[in-house]
């Protein structure tokens, strides 16, 4: 697994898709993961509601624990209209470490477990670069993909949530 710095690039919702392996079919976007709290999360229960930002990190990448303080940070100007989860990508014996992050910081959004790494390997480009973020429509088409996180992306982010909503108008 890598960790990554570089500036999120905003990619066409195609682009990636023939290249990798995704979790996107005709019917589009599907995921169902366990929390850290035990509860399950699917974005079927979300769908054609909600739009979906999917952020993946790992306890051990500094980028992505940033980046998971900013997306904290604006969850509630947009979380009437967009869930945002927290995918970790951390393995079995990390995730009391996640836990831990979670409810150390307080995140307002679910904070869910991947730790075999099927779900990332899936949807990431290359299946393990972190930190990772999609933005999914709520009719499950990949609206966006964003590899990497320094500090300010959470702004161009929150510019790009914004004009997602407003297309919906």
């Amino acid at each position: 697994m890598s960790c990554g710095t570089a500036s999120p690039a905003k990619t066409p919702k195609n682009a990636t898709k023939s290249a990798t392996k995704t979790d996107v079919s005709s019917s589009g976007f599907s995921m169902d993961l366990e929390t850290v709290n035990g509860k399950s999360f699917s974005f079927d229960s979300i769908r054609g509601k909600k739009h979906l930002l999917v952020a993946f990190w790992a306890t051990w990448c500094e980028p992505c624990k940033s980046e998971l303080m900013q997306l904290a940070e604006i969850y509630s100007e947009f979380s009437e209209k967009i869930e945002f989860v927290a995918v970790s990508t951390d393995g079995e014996d990390l995730i009391d470490k996640v836990s831990e992050f979670a409810a150390e910081n307080a995140l307002p959004f679910p904070v869910l477990l991947d730790p075999s790494g099927n779900f990332v390997a899936s949807v990431v480009p290359g299946g393990d670069s972190v930190p990772y973020s999609i933005i999914v429509k709520k009719d499950g088409t990949v609206y966006s993909r964003h590899s990497g996180y320094k500090p300010g992306d959470e702004v161009s982010l929150k510019k790009e949530l914004e004009e997602l909503l407003e297309k919906e108008k």
